[in-house]
């Protein structure tokens, strides 16, 4: 690309004509490098057990949330075992919940006496899976 601008300067009444003419190269003719191609990762995700009796028993367990994935139930036993999930992400940044469940919540627990019990989701946190 070439730039071309005219100046006209007046001084001590002589009458001066300037070209100023800038080009600029695209960098040797080559494009930018490809973004890096997603790959896939088996990521491990932890947290610290729940210490409600009704989460570690039959019935219980997490609901694991991660964006754009379907949600991973960790049902009792596996809940009581050491609170873990193994998801297959491709690179990118997610943003995980986790949500504590029981027995208690189903349609035979105290949900069908009509009493509401919603577990609230842990705090939202983000991960990065790298390319």
């Amino acid at each position: 690309m070439t730039f071309r601008q005219l100046f006209s300067f007046n001084s001590a009444g002589i009458a001066l004509l300037a070209a100023l003419t800038i080009t600029a190269c695209g960098g040797g003719g080559g494009s930018a490098p490809p973004p890096p191609v997603p790959t896939s990762h088996a990521v491990n995700l932890t947290w610290t057990a729940n210490r409600e009796a009704a989460v570690n028993r039959a019935g219980g367990g997490y609901q694991v949330a991660i964006s754009g994935q379907p949600v991973i139930d960790v049902p009792f036993p596996y809940a009581a075992s050491g609170a873990a999930a193994v998801a297959t992400l491709m690179s990118g940044t997610y943003t995980v919940t986790v949500t504590a469940y029981s027995a208690m919540n189903s349609s035979t627990g105290i949900a069908a006496l009509g009493v509401v019990s919603n577990s609230i989701p842990s705090a939202a946190f983000t991960i990065t899976v790298p390319y």
